[in-house]
């Protein structure tokens, strides 16, 4: 890459922001339903999420989720706060970064680390698509301990 160029971590962790971002407007119905799938063209076809449960969601379950899910937090303060990124690794093909994310709804907050893998993908947008997602809960002080109820 050249000097001026962005390397694959920092695309990641633009994609981490922009993704959130988009979620935070899609629950709360400030999205067309038109847009779920070019933002969803920056998730591999193999994208598997290991969510905060241990359950395994695959790119289709995730385009089925969000269809269920849209405008459903309208109203509530719903609000996704990403914070802490790192890069964790990367290469010229692939980048690991790591980030916290902060979910306010209904008067309940969570925070879940999430370590993603992001392989490069010059075809979409923002030249890195999702290929693999850890989510784990952080133990919030207002839930004496145990996790928030989570947003999956």
């Amino acid at each position: 890459m050249s000097s001026g160029a962005a390397t694959l971590g920092i695309l990641a962790l633009e994609e981490v922001r922009l993704c959130h971002a988009f979620f935070e407007d899609w629950f709360a119905g400030r999205t067309d339903p038109a847009a779920l799938d070019a933002r969803l063209q920056a998730f591999s076809d193999e994208f598997l999420r290991v969510a905060p449960d241990g359950s395994l969601v695959t790119c289709g379950d995730l385009r089925r989720f969000l269809e269920r899910r849209h405008d459903e937090e309208t109203g509530t303060g719903f609000s996704i706060h990403i914070e802490n990124e790192a890069i964790v690794w990367e290469s010229a093909d692939a980048a690991l970064v790591s980030y916290v994310e902060r979910q306010s709804s209904r008067g309940f907050s969570s925070r879940r680390l999430s370590t993603a893998l992001f392989i490069a993908s010059p075809h979409t947008p923002g030249g890195v698509q999702w290929r693999h997602l850890q989510e784990t809960m952080i133990p919030s002080p207002q839930t004496a301990g145990e996790p928030a109820r989570p947003n999956p």
